[in-house]
């Protein structure tokens, strides 16, 4: 059985990422069970949202993560040497970031925020 690699083909150097901080943490005005994260870059500032999980995984700080456009909204990513790792569950993500981990966001989730909305008839 082959071992799954976890280079994805995309590189943080390519220009698809931007360096962000973590400006911010609170619960998410919407839905008191959600926690939000605020990231500021250089470009935009990027807000994710997601259910604040019952437990969180007790890997500290060190690495670096993607945020990434994923199927289903913003996934966290690990990210190594090779490249883009294998999506992380936001109970060991969370922690990461929280602890200062070096942390990317796609510029692709960084459009989807600049884009206006489209009124409905």
């Amino acid at each position: 059985m082959t071992q799954p690699t976890c280079f994805t083909g995309s590189r943080l150097e390519d220009g698809s990422f931007v360096l962000a901080t973590l400006e911010s943490v609170r619960r998410c005005p919407a839905r008191s069970d959600f926690i939000e994260l605020r990231f500021v870059t250089d470009e935009a500032s990027w807000t994710w949202c997601f259910r604040d999980p019952p437990e969180r995984s007790e890997r500290g700080a060190g690495g670096t993560l993607a945020l990434t456009v994923g199927p289903y909204g913003a996934q966290a990513r690990c990210v190594d040497d090779s490249g883009l790792g294998l999506a992380l569950p936001t109970s060991e993500a969370l922690p990461m970031i929280l602890a200062g981990s070096q942390t990317y966001v796609a510029r692709r989730l960084l459009e989807r925020m600049a884009r206006p909305a489209v009124p409905t008839a």
